[in-house]
């Protein structure tokens, strides 16, 4: 057990092991990743693991081919294994509104240079032969979308970290962040107390749990979500795109002959994970077949093989949703050195090449040559806060999510069609 780093990072999913990678990859910094599980166990395997090139805004458009450029050459440059397939993607759209969603989301897409066209309903199925035509008003091909295995990611970034001098710590709880004159000074875990003068709070679901043990309120609630895969299928090719149906959330790819598909729920299930006991995993979280069922029976018309299909894996994740939409992302203002990485709203592994960079190179150059991420969420000013007054801005407190008093965290494809992966 070691007792002095420059930077601990909580959590060793996607996040917060590819932030430890850079952080490590940089040389001169001494790191140390901690995880209360096993390394990469939690919600970062049981993923989607998709990859949408087409978003909201300039800058994620930029963050994620950053980050699907470092997928590409994941193996080369960590070391480890990654298994992924350039398959891109086909949006559909059954409501009229939901076209001009798409006419919007091409016009985007053609501004940030990338491969986007305007298909018809017969093409879609040309393509992807699983989705039927009927009930389709309207098709965009985005080129540029692929998919990867979730379950290598997490894992080989902390394993890549490893490699280059950074400490790897399973199976360690942390219980406080310890703070003095309104700065970290290392961690308290249960086998014993680290001294660092940074701490990157990268805890996936537990994020709130560690802040609050330190008095940082953060305001991110963990969401289920659920998908299946299902048996091999006859005709299922590894590179068929990757299909959306907008208004329903149903989205569909390609996975070891059959098909992993899942849908973001109109109303999913959300958790205060202090209510569990102390040795829960997400594999332990409680699933609802009911609302995969239902999703597979709205898109039957144009996606009959969902039910259909037997199914060979029901799982799940405990993502962290925002009411805002967006990234929990930077250091926190009222507490030097304490930086978050969370509130990723379901497409946090897809682009945590990217952030663990940017993030890493905010820790360590503050921030004179990182990358400008303030517009995708940090720094946290009116987001992270400390004794439930946040410095400047809105005021939001977990508890309040938690309830229902708050406007409820976007659901991808609903309240912003085509944004998710």
């Amino acid at each position: 057990m070691i007792s002095d780093a420059d930077v601990v990072v909580i959590g060793s999913g996607g996040l917060g092991a590819a932030t430890a990678y850079y952080l490590a990859k940089r040389g001169g910094v001494r790191v140390a990743l901690l995880d209360k599980h096993d390394l990469g166990s939690q919600t970062s395997p049981r993923a989607a693991g998709m990859v949408s090139c087409l978003r909201k805004s300039g800058l994620m458009i930029e963050l994620i081919k950053d980050a699907y450029r470092k997928i590409e050459t994941f193996s080369d440059d960590v070391g480890q294994p990654l298994a992924w397939v350039h398959s891109g993607s086909l949006k559909i759209a059954r409501r009229p509104q939901d076209a001009e969603v798409l006419a919007a989301d091409l016009e985007r897409g053609r501004r940030a240079v990338l491969d986007v066209e305007p298909i018809s309903a017969d093409e879609a199925h040309r393509l992807n032969p699983f989705l039927r035509p009927t009930g389709v008003v309207a098709a965009l091909r985005v080129g540029d979308d692929r998919y990867f295995d979730p379950a290598q990611v997490a894992v080989g970034f902390a394993r890549g970290a490893e490699a280059r001098g950074a400490t790897l710590l399973p199976r360690t709880d942390v219980t406080a962040v310890d703070i003095e004159g309104g700065e970290v000074t290392g961690v308290r875990t249960g086998r014993g107390p680290i001294r660092a003068p940074v701490v990157v709070d990268a805890a996936g679901a537990w994020t709130r749990q560690v802040a609050e043990a330190s008095g940082i309120r953060v305001p991110l609630v963990p969401t289920r979500q659920q998908l299946v895969v299902t048996e091999p299928l006859d005709g299922v090719r590894a590179d068929l795109p990757i299909v959306r149906a907008m208004d329903a959330a149903v989205y569909v790819r390609p996975c070891d002959g059959g098909l992993l598909w899942g849908v973001y729920e109109d109303e999913p299930r959300f958790f205060d994970m202090a209510e569990f006991p102390p040795g829960f995993e997400i594999k332990d979280m409680p699933l609802d077949n009911g609302v995969l069922r239902g999703a597979a029976e709205e898109v039957a018309a144009q996606l009959p093989i969902l039910a259909a299909a037997t199914v060979r894996e029901f799982r799940g994740g405990i993502p962290t949703m925002t009411a805002d939409g967006q990234h929990i992302l930077g250091p926190t203002p009222a507490v030097a050195g304490f930086f978050f990485a969370s509130g990723c709203n379901v497409a946090g592994l897809s682009i945590s090449p990217a952030l663990g960079e940017a993030l890493a190179a905010w820790i360590v150059e503050r921030p004179a040559a990182a990358r400008p991420l303030a517009p995708l969420g940090g720094p946290l000013r009116g987001r992270a806060l400390v004794g439930g007054a946040a410095p400047e801005g809105r005021r939001l407190a977990v508890p309040a999510l938690l309830r229902g008093g708050l406007t409820p965290p976007v659901v991808p494809g609903r309240l912003e069609p085509g944004y998710r992966g």
